[in-house]
């Protein structure tokens, strides 16, 4: 009987776990992508969302990514240290991406003159079409054309789209989102993160 409960277990994990896998801009065209409708709440880490908070000491070297942006001049990472820094990696050609960018945006405005820096990752992108698309963005995205930049932060499942983390004072990954954020909650994610800076 103790078999029975443990395939049981197996087949209602796998159940759960397999429509959380088919979100974001991995595996699902545009038309099918989805967004996990999921309420906002304190800042702890939450598998079902994609959001890992990561405790102060499990936190690893600072982020070191340089780039060009997408008007040509040099972006790097470590320009931000002493701010926090929300890093969002993105397309125009991924759903969930455009669906959130605005709250970004707004995000951005809010945070502006208070030691947030935002950063935007382009990856593999028409830059036409990026710079289109984010003319009104109060914030530079670097250009990763390959996917190499995106590729080195750290516990990111390859090619992932969304993907958000927020870096600490010192650079170090604080908290990282993989896939879409939960709409509504970005502005409160960002401020724990710099109440537990404080």
């Amino acid at each position: 009987m103790q078999g029975v409960d443990q395939r049981m277990k197996v087949v209602v994990a796998l159940a759960l776990a397999v429509p959380l896998s088919l979100t974001g801009c991995g595996l699902l065209s545009a038309e099918e992508e989805l967004l996990i409708p999921v309420q906002a709440g304190e800042l702890a880490s939450d598998p079902g969302t994609g959001l890992t908070v990561i405790p102060e000491y499990e936190r690893g070297e600072p982020l070191n990514l340089t780039g060009v942006d997408l008007q040509g001049e040099s972006v790097a990472l470590s320009d931000s240290r002493g701010d926090i820094t929300v890093l969002n990696s993105w397309a125009t050609w991924c759903a969930p991406c455009r669906t959130e960018m605005p709250e970004f945006a707004e995000a951005a405005r809010t945070f502006e003159g208070q030691g947030v820096t935002f950063v935007g990752l382009n990856v593999e992108d028409s830059e036409d079409d990026a710079r289109a698309f984010t003319a009104d963005t109060p914030y530079r995205s670097i250009v990763d054309k390959g996917g190499t930049l995106l590729a080195q932060i750290p516990d990111i499942p390859p090619r992932s789209l969304p993907v958000t983390v927020i870096l600490d004072r010192d650079g170090r990954v604080a908290v990282q989102i993989i896939g879409p954020i939960v709409l509504g909650t970005l502005e409160d994610t960002i401020a724990s993160v710099i109440a537990s800076e404080a």
